[in-house]
């Protein structure tokens, strides 16, 4: 067996991050852990459209980092990655501070992507952490009392999009008028096609207005310029939420590290070309083999299990297992009290599906909290199907 000289650095402590951290203490308690992150809390992304709806407070989906790792012997260190010395396994850090490390995973996930059109950083909100959902709902609280109708543009209709549509709607009511601009023929492009029908269904009983086949060419502080059937509208705005998708949040990497689409490539076993002590997972890593897979955090979670075994089988000396990616489905909320699963077997939409995601999400919470906890005894007594639900998603942690 490998001896750990120097610690086990994770660079990031989102999903993929917090999995890797959590399950190789399981696997090898003594281990030395270092985990860095530039936030001081978790963020749980897919439930802060129920922070944005009062659903659930912000303590019960964004937990302090410093309470997560206190007990399990791990360290958190709040910081920014400035370069890596491969070479010499040396971190820089934006205070000065280096860190030498045994091995390293990177896993800073991605940020918004603007694709360049002109307008979007200055006009837009987005809906990627704690500040862009504070800054969103401060601005949508200002309407709250208006007497007339303002025009609110979604552009993106992927998941993000349709979720964070649904919830305005069902919050303010008549205060907005809501459209979703989405560039291909339909919405939800990539996922499940009975979450798609339901999906569908939920936008047109708010009737919140879907533009397809349209690109967003410039957002000024009034107008959105939309590109429809090669012809280009000036729509008037009041609010524009840009949900277009991601770019990877890569930290300075030099040029001995291979990329592709922006993105460090790695092999399937997460290890970067030339550096077998170092790996990366989540949204910016690409896979040589694997590249279709969606930046999602079901993949993450499941890349930073598979991870945290091939580190334990590396410090034993053993041979790495390539990764294998299980879809287990995917929920996707509605609007208040309302969400569609289509998952393991089981297809779920309205209040009943809405309960079994926001428990399926708290079984994946690094620190559960007492009040998801609260709702299960009913909820399973209620449709036994859900009991199953709730243990195979369990076990993927």
């Amino acid at each position: 067996m490998k001896l750990i000289k120097k610690p086990i650095v994770i660079v990031g402590a989102g999903f993929g991050g917090m999995t890797v951290a959590l399950n190789l203490k399981k696997l090898n308690p003594s281990l030395p852990i270092l985990v860095v992150d530039s936030e001081a809390k978790f963020i749980f992304k897919p439930l802060m459209y129920e922070v944005l709806s009062e659903e659930l407070s912000m303590w019960e989906t964004a937990p302090e980092f410093s309470n997560i790792f206190s007990n399990l012997g791990i360290t958190f260190l709040r910081n920014c990655l400035t370069k890596i010395r491969f070479d010499e396994k040396i971190l820089e850090f934006c205070d000065g501070l280096n860190i030498g490390y045994e091995f390293l995973i990177l896993c800073t996930g991605s940020v918004s992507n603007n694709f360049s059109v002109n307008g979007v950083d200055e006009n837009c909100y987005f809906f990627n952490n704690l500040n862009d959902l504070k800054k969103l709902k401060s601005l949508l609280q200002r309407f709250q009392n208006n007497k007339t109708k303002k025009s609110l543009f979604v552009v993106g209709g992927g998941p993000s999009g349709v979720e964070i549509a649904c919830k305005i709607s069902d919050i303010y009511k008549d205060k907005f008028d809501i459209s979703i601009v989405e560039r291909s023929n339909e919405i939800l492009g990539r996922n499940k096609i009975f979450n798609r029908e339901e999906a569908e269904k939920a936008l047109e009983r708010k009737k919140i207005k879907v533009i397809l086949n349209s690109t967003v060419k410039e957002i000024s502080d009034q107008k959105i310029s939309i590109l429809d059937d090669s012809e280009i509208k000036d729509l008037d705005q009041d609010v524009v939420i840009w949900t277009a998708g991601v770019k990877p949040n890569l930290p300075y990497i030099d040029e001995q590290v291979t990329q592709k689409d922006g993105r460090i490539l790695v092999n399937e076993k997460f290890q970067i070309e030339n550096h077998g002590n170092s790996f990366a997972i989540g949204d910016i890593s690409i896979i040589k083999g694997i590249e279709d897979l969606p930046l999602t955090a079901q993949i993450a979670m499941q890349q930073g299990n598979h991870l945290a075994k091939n580190i334990e089988l590396l410090i034993q000396e053993k041979d790495l297992l390539p990764f294998d990616f299980e879809d287990n489905g995917e929920m996707i909320s509605l609007g208040i009290g309302e969400a569609s699963i289509s998952a393991l077997g089981v297809t779920l939409s309205g209040k009943l599906a809405f309960e079994a995601r926001r428990l399926i999400y708290a079984s994946k919470m690094p620190d559960i909290s007492k009040s998801l906890k609260s709702t299960a005894s009913w909820l399973f007594q209620k449709n036994p199907r859900l009991m199953t639900l709730f243990i195979k998603n369990r076990k993927q942690i």
